[in-house]
């Protein structure tokens, strides 16, 4: 599908979730090595992404507070308290608190489906779970094409370009040094900058290559049945060549 103002597609605003028809255009016609993104930290061009650290389940949410939201007071919660939550962000300079944390079943005043899950977004008053102690930074990953304690893994064939071509090269990059601010993290240097991230899972998502029903296919999480490329280490390093984010060598593409 093409992403036309023709075809439906549009941009959403964030708060009253209205749609303006929006015809979307490639920064680049090529994926030359040049043309990267040129809004953020890592040399991305054409690629396969996956953004944590926004989300931290609790078991109970604590400090009430409102916030206008589509006409209502929606209530919310400052506080995740659970399995996940390391301990208190109270007076902490990177993240403050989880909020806005909201319980299970809340549908926020009748405006919405219920919740599935009691839970925080850490965005008000922090940019992201700073201080890695969310799901994301534990092995509860995907680890086997069945589903067992964790759910499979997606089976994502090989990008291909028109006429059905693989890219010739890949690379590894993740721009989890952009928020590593707990390790002060040096972007130019590389100094600071760790993976997995500092935190008490001690864990980090990483690609797996591995032939699936007779097809060669990209898995994410933590599974081994295949080619990992190093796990975690596929991510390489941060330094003055890496544009500020962990960057691996650049890799002729392999088909299993």
């Amino acid at each position: 599908m093409i992403a036309s103002a023709a075809n439906g597609f549009m941009n959403t605003d964030p708060a009253t979730c209205d749609g303006t028809p929006f015809n979307f255009q490639p920064e680049y016609s090529s994926a030359a090595a040049p043309n990267i993104i040129p809004w953020g930290p890592g040399p991305y061009m054409i690629n396969d992404e996956y953004e944590l650290g926004h989300f931290e389940p609790c078991t109970k949410v604590t400090g009430p507070q409102t916030t206008p939201i589509d006409g209502i007071n929606d209530t919310y919660y400052t506080n995740c308290l659970g399995p996940y939550e390391a301990g208190s962000d109270s007076g902490s300079a990177l993240e403050p608190d989880d909020s806005p944390c909201y319980k299970f079943g809340d549908t926020h005043g009748g405006t919405a489906a219920p919740n599935l899950v009691t839970g925080c977004d850490v965005f008000f008053d922090a940019i992201g779970d700073l201080d890695y102690d969310g799901t994301p930074y534990y092995p509860d990953w995907p680890d086997s094409v069945k589903p067992d304690r964790f759910p499979s893994p997606f089976l994502q064939l090989q990008p291909t370009t028109r006429g059905g071509h693989h890219y010739p090269q890949i690379q590894f990059v993740t721009d989890t040094s952009a928020t590593e601010l707990n390790t002060n993290c040096d972007q130019v240097t590389g100094a600071g900058c760790v993976l997995p991230p500092q935190g008490p899972g001690n864990f980090f998502p990483y690609f797996t290559q591995a032939r699936v029903g007779g097809q060669c296919v990209w898995e994410f999480g933590n599974m081994r049945n295949g080619n990992t490329f190093g796990g975690v280490a596929q991510y390489g390093s941060v330094g003055p060549g890496t544009l500020g984010a962990f960057a691996g060598p650049v890799l002729r593409n392999p088909n299993c």
